[in-house]
């Protein structure tokens, strides 16, 4: 997940696992075609290193709010912004440069505007342009456990109930805040979890099933644990 917003004290292995991963599944939804990528809430620059490391002619700017992780990522990207999501000024930080895709991966929870900046973000997006993003799924039966059966709502150093997240997603809202500002999802990939905790043999035996049945609906809704959208604009 990558970070956008200042974090209360974490243990830092857990906050460094949870924040600074190449994001496999983000790398595989960029088109090889795009050459200028813009990757929102960078983190340490691990996944516009792996781009990079892709296809070596892509620039990849970042805007990370995280003063260590802008400094580290600074290394290895070709610009990075440090600077708060929720204040920035898109128009100045650009600076009239405009990319073939934009990545929100795991940053949108965090804003108190996810679709003021979605907006504001659109508008630097050249024609034909894709959107890259991913959201933790709140529908997730973690979720359910722990406010429907357990009556609580858990606060944590990650995933889903992340202490900082400030909005919530379900899979349709996902798709239906990229339909708002005129895009379509062309791809979606899951990640399946019977728990909150990642790993695990059973974990990994739930993402084997066939597309069909990861694809049918009380798998896709209830065990979803995050998704990744790919969306180009209708019009």
């Amino acid at each position: 997940m990558s970070s956008s917003l200042s974090q209360p004290a974490a243990p830092l292995l857990e906050r460094n696992a949870a924040y600074t991963t190449s994001r496999s599944d983000i790398v595989e939804m960029i088109p090889r075609s795009a050459r200028l990528i813009l990757d929102v809430g960078c983190s340490n620059g691990a996944l516009g290193r792996s781009l990079m490391f892709v296809e070596p002619e892509r620039s990849v700017w970042g805007i990370e709010f995280d003063a260590d992780f802008a400094k580290e990522a600074a290394d290895h990207l070709d610009h990075v912004i440090h600077g708060d999501l929720n204040l920035l000024d898109w128009q100045e930080a650009m600076a009239g440069r405009r990319f073939d895709c934009i990545i929100f991966a795991d940053v949108l929870e965090h804003l108190v505007d996810p679709r003021g900046c979605l907006q504001q973000a659109c508008q630097h997006l050249l024609p034909g342009g894709s959107i890259v993003m991913s959201l933790p799924n709140i529908r997730h039966l973690s979720a359910l456990r722990a406010i429907f059966l357990g009556g609580y709502f858990p606060r944590r150093d990650r995933g889903i109930f992340d202490r900082t997240h400030l909005r919530w997603f379900t899979i349709r809202d996902g798709h239906d805040l990229l339909a708002e500002y005129g895009f379509k999802v062309s791809s979606m990939t899951q990640s399946l979890r019977w728990g909150d905790i990642g790993g695990g043999r059973m974990n990994r035996l739930l993402n084997r099933l066939p597309l069909f049945m990861q694809r049918w609906a009380p798998i896709r809704e209830f065990l979803t644990y995050q998704i990744c959208l790919k969306a180009e604009r209708t019009s």
